[in-house]
């Protein structure tokens, strides 16, 4: 029966049983016993401990329950001072809200999709050609479409036909370069194309041409010439001999014999390729680097210029001077390198993305789920109503809110209302900010102005409701509002105090004077010297019947035309103080030193006994010690006002031997 029971005991103890409960309160504090739980206490002790295995340990546990006691009881006074109601402090706090939460409207799941999608795509450059056919971002519904059908017509060309894509290119295509390149752009590979360009390249077939697709610039349509797998990233330096489109033959030549000139005098050593590209490189801007170039993989560079770097294979190799659109160059190859795994690769991939398009849609993303999620409804009677009855005003922009009638509900998120005067209001402050290109009246500004309003308002419900739906966010913000009011009321009661209470300061001194000592000291002048010569003459000038002064070594050292070989120091100095005495003999006169490559001649004009320091060679060490004595003081006198009362059967449950 006995060993059933223990069994069963134990069986208990493994399942959890008596496992730590969380919301066990661990201590309490103040005079309304304020508690503070197992979980709160744990999350910020993990904290702590980030980066390292945690110590469940008693006396690591207990050092870190006092100090986390002492912090509540201190923020518990910074408030009662009503510190956290201070505008500068709340200021702060709103930035830093601000601040975070941008981390959180956004849709998280689908952004560590976009990482890993650039991640992958990375791996692989694709060989694209293009026809694109411009049409601005606010073109009238007319025109876009007129666009739109045009390019319907090419890529049916070119899907049904057999014409070619670099000569259809040629007559339609609205890219400047489709003159010399017959839309042809060579390999690319992540985040060097608008997404939605990436997007058709990444998604089509090799030998395949793209469906319609729509960015900034117009429609375009992309043939996917072939793909191959990521030659990864060179380093290189160059040379440029610069030549001009509308460069003569005989400008051409000229550049050529240069650059062949160049060449010759890399192989005959005659000038190192850092040299000849500070000093004679068209590329202004890296031969202020030697040449040097930044990383770069498949579509950074012109395509000539691209197959050359990546075509040498040896670092420190060199190329034959080849011809790009900018003129001749000769490369040489400094580093190689291909991507990293996808776990040291994602920081640099999401500070690209995260200023990226990218980032834009995952916020769409997000805003969209919260109207689902909150039953975001639009009363599209009462905007329809509330649009015809507008008059010119919006239209002339002297549009005021207040001369409207009578609000009428338009729309619902959550618990939160907003009515016809509420856009209203969003109108008259935006009506100068939209882009009134193809407006005819003041309906069609309202429409422009009302997708705005939509998403600002999903937006504020979202970012208002963070702390009830996100706890870790709201842990945030309450640790960075505790902490920058113990940062202000420490501050008050001991930092700032401790400095500028000089009665205090001068009172703790004179009763902990003996504390501040001076250990035994060498009164002298140091000449820090920086060969054997300098030395030698300073010595000399030292050790004669009439020592020399500071100023005629100073003069005598300048005559010697080395300058900068020569430091002078005088002063009284503790051994600790200066490395150089720990070889020094205590004793009056001139002696040579030799330390850390260094030659010091010092000349020792007295040796002084132990002594007290006044308050103002101890200012540092008392000021730092008042504090503490603040700190001690003050903390009691909280721990009277904000009485502590520990669950001891609580935090025995959390020591792990």
């Amino acid at each position: 029966m006995n060993k059933m029971f223990l069994f069963l005991l134990g069986f208990l103890y493994c399942t959890g049983l008596f496992a730590q409960n969380d919301n066990e309160v661990l201590f309490t504090y103040g005079a309304n016993a304020t508690p503070v739980t197992v979980k709160e206490f744990l999350t910020v002790y993990k904290k702590n401990n980030m980066g390292k295995e945690v110590d469940f340990k008693e006396a690591s546990l207990r050092d870190y329950l006092n100090l986390y006691e002492n912090f509540k009881i201190k923020v518990a006074e910074g408030k009662a001072q009503k510190i956290d109601t201070l505008p500068q402090l709340k200021s702060e706090l709103a930035n830093y809200r601000k601040q975070l939460a941008k981390n959180y409207l956004v849709d998280k799941e689908l952004l560590e999709k976009m990482y890993k999608e650039v991640y992958d795509r990375s791996n692989t450059d694709v060989h694209v050609a293009h026809i694109v056919l411009k049409c601005a971002p606010d073109a009238s519904p007319k025109d876009t479409l007129a666009v739109y059908q045009k390019m319907q017509k090419i890529r049916e060309r070119l899907v049904t036909g057999k014409e070619d894509f670099a000569t259809v290119a040629k007559e339609v295509s609205e890219d400047p370069s489709v003159k010399t390149n017959g839309g042809d752009l060579g390999y690319i590979t992540a985040l060097q194309s608008f997404y939605a360009f990436e997007n058709a390249a990444y998604s089509t077939p090799a030998g395949a041409v793209s469906g319609i697709f729509r960015t900034k610039v117009g429609y375009h349509i992309v043939k996917v010439i072939s793909t191959r797998p990521s030659r990864g990233q060179v380093l290189c330096e160059h040379i440029l001999v610069a030549t001009a489109r509308s460069s003569t033959k005989d400008m051409l030549d000229a550049a050529q014999n240069k650059i062949n000139r160049f060449a010759s005098y890399l192989k005959s050593g005659r000038y190192t390729f850092e040299d000849l590209a500070r000093d004679s490189s068209d590329d202004h801007t890296s031969a202020q680097n030697d040449g040097k170039l930044p990383w770069f993989g498949a579509g950074k560079m012109v395509p000539e210029f691209e197959e050359a770097a990546f075509a040498l294979n040896n670092i420190n190799d060199v190329s034959a001077p080849i011809k790009s659109d900018y003129g001749y160059h000769i490369i040489r190859l400094l580093g190689k390198k291909q991507q990293d795994e996808y776990a040291k690769s994602k920081d640099d991939i999401k500070r690209i993305v995260d200023r990226d398009v990218r980032f834009d849609e995952a916020k769409k993303a997000y805003l969209l789920r919260v109207r689902k999620e909150n039953k975001f409804t639009e009363n599209k009677v009462n905007y329809a109503e509330f649009v015809k009855g507008l008059d010119s005003a919006l239209l002339k922009q002297n549009f005021r809110a207040a001369t409207l009638k009578a609000a009428k509900p338009l729309m619902t998120i959550g618990n939160k209302s907003y009515t016809t005067n509420d856009f209203a209001v969003f109108m008259e402050g935006g009506q100068h900010n939209v882009n009134r290109k193809n407006v005819n009246n003041s309906a069609d500004i309202a429409d422009r102005l009302y997708a705005t309003y939509v998403d600002k308002v999903v937006l504020d419900y979202a970012e208002n409701n963070l702390e009830n739906k996100y706890p870790d966010f709201k842990n945030l913000i309450t640790e960075y509002g505790e902490g920058i009011v113990l940062f202000e009321i420490t501050d008050r009661n001991v930092w700032t105090k401790a400095v500028s209470d000089t009665t205090g300061l001068k009172a703790y001194y004179q009763n902990h004077a003996a504390a501040y000592k001076w250990g035994p000291r060498l009164q002298l002048t140091s000449y820090k010297c920086g060969d054997p010569q300098t030395s030698n003459l300073v010595s000399k000038l030292l050790s004669g019947k009439t020592p020399a002064s500071t100023d005629s070594i100073r003069k005598a050292v300048n005559m010697m035309d080395k300058p900068g070989s020569l430091y002078v120091e005088s002063g009284k100095f503790e051994k600790s103080q200066q490395t150089y005495l720990e070889s020094a003999k205590w004793e009056k006169g001139v002696q040579t030193i030799f330390k850390d490559g260094m030659i010091y001649v010092l000349n020792i004009t007295d040796i002084l006994d132990p002594s007290n320091k006044t308050l103002e060679e101890a200012r540092g060490y008392v000021i730092a010690d008042y504090q503490e004595t603040l700190e001690k003081d003050w903390l009691a006198a909280l721990k009277s006002k904000y009485p502590i009362k520990e669950n001891t059967e609580v935090f025995k449950k959390l020591v792990k031997p």
